[in-house]
Order: structure tokens, then sequence, then C-alpha cells
């Protein structure tokens, strides 16, 4: 879960219920006239036609707000940004809900220790990877799939989680994936030993008495693919 916000934090929960209870979008400014003929400035569920109707030539059921009413004029706000103040409304309808989904995951991303780049890799992976490193991580993910039994959507989450917030990753290329992939899964048993991926050196290993390490929070940054899903080779 995410952490209680602080006094003076964004209360994230009470804007995604007020954005979700509001009118859907997308929204528009709509340049109308009044009954007068004067210009009326709107946000409104329909595109803008360009031939600014004229009351009652327009469905009243479609405007969400109005920025300028001349006619009666009880809206006209003083700086006479009319234009803009709609824009802006129009565009809140589609930002806010994004913006409020990008600091619930950048919340997440300092919770977790995850790398900075998380999301924006264009990869499963949360931290950017040359094309040697990525192939190598592709291997972590198909050990574990393949040795362990874990969904792939699972597996790239724990390579995410433990070999994901940090750098120097450069230095895992020194061993094989298995080694790897292994301690993102297991916990060491009672000598402090963990298979590696070399039947010789593994031998004395008793996979069925290792403990297996809990999977990172299914809520955290580091669960990229959908079950059933993944780009990892094999």
């Amino acid at each position: 879960m995410t952490p209680d916000p602080a006094p003076g934090d964004l209360d994230l929960g009470t804007i995604e219920e007020l954005c979700a209870a509001a009118t859907p979008g997308p929204w528009f400014v709509r340049n109308l006239d009044d009954e007068h003929a004067m210009n009326l400035v709107a946000v409104s569920t329909v595109e803008d036609t360009g031939r600014t109707e004229r009351w009652p030539g327009f469905d009243h059921g479609e405007l969400i707000a109005a920025t300028l009413v001349q006619q009666p004029r009880y809206v006209d706000c003083a700086d006479e940004r009319w234009e803009e103040n709609a824009a802006f409304i129009a565009m809140a309808r589609d930002a806010l809900p994004r913006l409020v989904a990008e600091v619930k995951r950048l919340r997440l991303l300092v919770e977790y220790g995850a790398c900075p780049t998380a999301g924006a890799t264009g990869t499963e992976f949360v931290i950017p990877l040359d094309e040697e490193l990525l192939a190598f991580y592709r291997e972590m993910v198909n050990v574990l799939v393949d040795c362990c039994g874990v969904s792939r959507a699972e597996a790239v989450a724990r390579i995410n989680a433990t070999y994901g917030t940090g750098d120097g990753v450069w230095i895992m290329l020194h061993e094989m994936p298995e080694y790897w992939a292994y301690g993102a899964y297991y916990r060491a048993d009672h000598r402090g030993r963990l298979p590696v991926g070399d039947p010789v050196a593994d031998a004395d290993v008793d996979f069925d008495t290792l403990t297996v390490r809990p999977a990172p929070p299914r809520e955290s940054p580091f669960w990229t693919v959908e079950e059933g899903g993944g780009t990892a080779e094999g």
C-alpha cells in the first residue's frame, strides 16, 4: 500500500473520486453566441463546429461550464481570459487523472526503491539496459520460468525488484544468468549457500529445503508484464 500522505500532501484518493464523479471526457472548448448574438465561451462534451452557433441553435445538455456569458453578464472574468480558462478546464478533465496516476506511480517508486526510469525504459525492465544486458536479463527471466515454475510476469517482477534499483549491473555479466536468477528466488540455506546454475557446484544443494523469497507486492512498480504475456525470448 502507498504511504499515508503527509500533512500538505495531495489527497490523491479524493482527487480520483472527484475525477470519477465528473462528467466523462473528453471535454472541448466551444465558441458560441447567446440569444443576443454576444460571444459565449463554454466547455462542452462535443467538439467546436466552427459555426459559432447562436442560442437556441446548440444543445445546452452538451455544455459543462462557461467562462463567458455576456447576456445577462454573469460570467465574465476581469482579466478577459475566457478562452484560456476554458482551455484549462477542458485540459484538466484528461490531464488530472493521468497526473494522479503518475504521482501514485512515483510514490511507489520511492516506497519500493525502484529505479526512477521504471515504466519508461521501453522494455519490461525498470532499469535502462543495453542490448547485451537486456538479453542477459531476459535469460534470467527464462531461468525463473523454466527452472522455478513461476509465471513470466512474476519472473520479470522478481528480476526488477532485485536487480532494477541500482547502477553497476554490467558486473552481472561475470556470472551465469542462473546465478542471479536463483538469488532473486531463493534465500540462502543454513550454510549461506545459493544455487549458481552449475550442476557440479550445485550438487550438494537441496533445492527442496531452500526458502522461497516472497514475490514483490502486486501494487509495486516491478510488475510490468501482464499474466500470460511478456517479451522475453525462450
